[in-house]
């Protein structure tokens, strides 16, 4: 008997509980549960990444340094014989059509002018002369992503007593145009560069040693574990890498590795410049890196042709380059 009203409880409590849930099915009054959003969140805080952009890159593969060099050798001697008139010297307007002729229209016409007025004092009277202009050095630089031939003159001038004055023109020009030129006066002149110059022929090795830089000098999780940690130049394996860099001064590798932010392939290449100095020849190489959406940080690597060898890299001063 006892055993009987146990049964009859439990059918009953299930009975109530079966009633129960069906007049809550028809009255839709279904019970809510809230679940907060942070059982979900992660305890890691993502780092948003921000997108770098790619920059256009000079493809010095395609440049033959030794036909490039004739090309501007055979633009000094266009304007030696020019000017070996004197006539060209008459006015600024003389002078800016013959340069013109050689470099095309010129950008900036106010440049020219300036020109003339400093050297005035050299062409204004028949007892000074003009004696000569020679190459110092050329290359090419990406502007406004155009490429542009780059040159640096010596224009050499005797005065009434045989002194010689010297000023140094920088030119930049393109196919079109002549874009931009600016005047030094006095000064120091350097080893000149001429058409039977053929170290250039080892320009191209240059590509070999900053390939094997990159290479070696990227690396993305030391950078990252470095900025974890505050960006010390003076971390341990930090330096075992900087001593690794076939550079003669890796002063300036830790600035290329931080705004690379550990991976060199980010830096690409600007421009170049030739020059026969100090001794062999030295060339200069500029890279641009993309700091940000529309941050970009400059650097000029420095190359010994004749040892063939990356001597150092240098961060620039963008203000330098403010005409660009």
């Amino acid at each position: 008997m006892e055993t009987k009203k146990k049964w009859l409880i439990f059918w009953g409590i299930l009975a109530a509980l079966f009633v129960g849930m069906f007049a809550i099915v028809l009255s839709g009054n279904f019970p809510q549960f809230t679940i907060p959003f942070s059982v979900f969140a992660s305890n890691d805080k993502e780092e948003k990444q921000e997108e770098i952009p790619k920059l256009k890159s000079l493809a010095l593969k395609d440049v033959n340094d030794q036909t490039l060099l004739e090309e501007q050798t055979d633009k000094i001697a266009a304007l030696n014989t020019a000017f070996s008139d004197n006539s060209n010297f008459s006015s600024s307007q003389s002078m800016a059509t013959a340069i013109e002729k050689v470099y095309g229209p010129a950008k900036k016409s106010k440049n020219l002018f300036d020109f003339y007025r400093k050297i005035y004092p050299m062409v204004s009277s028949e007892e000074n002369g003009f004696v000569s202009v020679s190459l110092l050095g050329f290359g090419q630089r990406l502007i406004n992503d155009q490429t542009y031939t780059s040159q640096r003159q010596i224009w050499s001038f005797t005065d009434s007593n045989g002194t010689r004055h010297d000023y140094t023109i920088s030119l930049q020009f393109n196919t079109k145009e002549l874009y931009q030129l600016s005047i030094e006066e006095n000064s120091e002149v350097k080893s000149v560069i001429t058409k039977d110059d053929t170290y250039l022929d080892k320009s191209a090795d240059f590509e070999t040693a900053w390939t094997e830089l990159v290479q070696r000098g990227t690396d993305v999780q030391l950078y990252r574990q470095m900025k974890k940690d505050g960006m010390n130049s003076d971390q341990t394996e930090f330096k075992a890498l900087e001593k690794s860099m076939n550079v003669t001064d890796p002063s300036g590798f830790f600035d290329l590795f931080r705004d690379t932010r550990g991976d060199l392939t980010h830096a690409y290449l600007s421009g170049f410049y030739h020059t026969n100095t100090p001794t062999d020849g030295q060339s200069d190489y500029y890279f641009r890196v993309p700091t940000s959406e529309k941050g970009v940080a400059e650097f000029i690597v420095v190359y010994d042709r004749l040892q063939q060898k990356i001597l150092s890299i240098n961060k620039q001063d963008l203000s330098e380059n403010s005409d660009e």
